[in-house]
This record gives C-alpha cells, structure tokens and sequence, in this order.
C-alpha cells in the first residue's frame, strides 16, 4: 500500500537530521503514525481553512495574518491573544499537534470556521480536505531563504551545532528534508 511504502535513509554524518521517505516524501519516522492517522479519520468541513507551507517558509507569518483576520472583529489590539501566544499555539499543526502519537481529536469543541495547518504535501492530505470546499491557502519562499532559515533553526540545537551548511545544501538538493523535495512540494499544491 502506498501508506506502508518507507525507504531509509540513514545520514552518515552523526549530525545531519535523518528523514525516510513516506509516501512520497521526507520525513522523521516519529510523523508515520501522525500522518496515517489524520489521514485515516479527518473530517473536513466545507468553511475549515487549512494553512499549508513548507517548513522555514513563512509559516508562522501565515498563522499570525489569518489568525488575526479570522478574530477582528472577537479581539481589540491590546488584548489579542497574539500579544502572549505563538502562532504556533493558536493554530494547531494537523499531523504535528492534533494527530499527536497517532490519536484521535476531538474536535466538537471548535466553531466554524476551523483554522489549522500543515506541512504535509498536497497528495498526503487526508481526503476529506480534498473532496471538500475547504479552503488552502498556501505560501511559499524563496528556497534559498528557506535553506539558510532550516539550517539556522537546526544548528541552533547543541546536538546539531555543528552541522556544516554544504551538508545542509547538498541534503536540500537532494530533496531529502523534511516534507521534501521541495519543488515537489510547492508544484503540489499549485497544481
């Protein structure tokens, strides 16, 4: 089946981010039963509105955008939860925080219109959001941006500070990062 289709990739550098390829695309083994799951039992709802983007790519400029448009009229300024959230806390990643460990959400407590996010490519989606009217707005970047802005993200860690920017590169090249390759990606939901 395509869902049990993994190929490893083990990285001979001990500080390069090791991926397998899932359906298609790069990613770390922890995501499998996340992404099979919120494959397997998500609802779209003709008004959700999915955020969809690569990773380093703008994303969490996208959340607080729509975030804030989507609650206008609901919060003033100076008490908007933007003020003392992350983006990332108010809305949640579909395979990364709701489908978390492979569970199952509840999502009886959210109104409509429901915002989420993904970093998942177009064809991983789950097909609900695909045969419905819901709503993806997709943003994108420069990806010479976006290999500078990972490999500053990953390097940050201690366990990966040494991770050299040609390795980075050349991983990137390849399409073997995360949610990669990138051109795959983007054409994805273009098309």
């Amino acid at each position: 089946m395509a869902e049990e289709n993994i190929t490893n990739n083990q990285q001979p550098q001990k500080q390069t981010p090791t991926f397998i390829n899932f359906q298609g695309f790069w990613c770390r083994s922890q995501l499998v039963p996340n992404v099979k799951s919120f494959q397997e039992h998500f609802q779209a709802l003709d008004d959700d509105i999915i955020l969809a983007s690569k990773p380093k790519a703008g994303t969490t400029w996208l959340k607080a955008l729509a975030f804030t448009i989507m609650n206008r009229n609901r919060f003033a300024l100076s008490n908007s939860p933007l003020n003392s959230s992350n983006p990332h806390d108010l809305i949640p990643y579909l395979e990364m925080t709701l489908y978390n460990d492979g569970l199952i959400p509840d999502f009886a407590a959210i109104s409509s219109p429901r915002l989420f996010s993904t970093h998942l490519p177009y064809h991983a989606l789950a097909e609900s959001i695909k045969q419905s009217n819901s709503r993806i707005v997709y943003i994108t970047r420069n990806p010479l941006d976006v290999i500078v802005s990972m490999w500053h993200f990953v390097t940050s860690r201690p366990e990966r500070a040494e991770w050299p920017l040609e390795e980075c590169f050349e991983q990137f090249c390849r399409g073997e990062e995360g949610y990669g390759p990138f051109w795959d990606h983007v054409l994805g939901y273009w098309k």
